[in-house]
């Protein structure tokens, strides 16, 4: 199963997001994105909170506008309602004060003068939560493997 991705962010950040997907996407890994997958007629509350639910993890883009933005506290509060792992990419300049519910949470700071460095230091961690979930998998089926095995073996008896 493909690991996956929220991106929450204000839509003033959509160079940000296209970078920062992209390199996602290298990694194999799926990255959602609301505003590229258009389903019209469906409220646009539920197909976001349906995705953050289908989510992994989810990537905060907390910039100047990202702070301000109500659809980004409204998904930073729903992802922590269902215990979903939320890494903040912090601007720097941006008020820590501002962070309401991500106040004290560690986070990836993202220099817009140097945005490659923050980029890869944030899609290195978020790979490794995708090799680990990667590996968990690999050990459920191996004991899957082992179990059926077993149970073969002991009905030939």
């Amino acid at each position: 199963m493909a690991y996956k991705v929220f991106l929450s962010h204000s839509s003033r950040d959509q160079g940000l997001v296209i970078s920062l997907a992209s390199l996602l996407k290298r990694l194999g890994i799926e990255v959602f994105v609301a505003e590229w997958y258009l389903s019209p007629g469906q409220p646009l509350s539920q197909k976001v909170f349906a995705e953050l639910r289908a989510a992994d993890c989810v990537v905060v883009l907390l910039t100047g506008s990202g702070v301000r933005s109500q659809w980004v506290q409204q998904e930073i509060g729903y992802a922590l309602s269902t215990s979903k792992r939320v890494i903040p990419l912090v601007e720097k300049g941006v008020d820590r004060t501002t962070l309401g519910a991500l106040q004290g949470v560690e986070y990836v700071e993202y220099d817009p003068a140097q945005p490659q460095e923050s980029l890869n230091r944030l899609i290195t961690f978020v790979n490794s939560l995708k090799t680990a979930q990667d590996n968990d998998e690999g050990i459920l089926v191996m004991a899957g493997v082992v179990l059926l095995l077993l149970l073969l073996t002991g009905k030939q008896k």
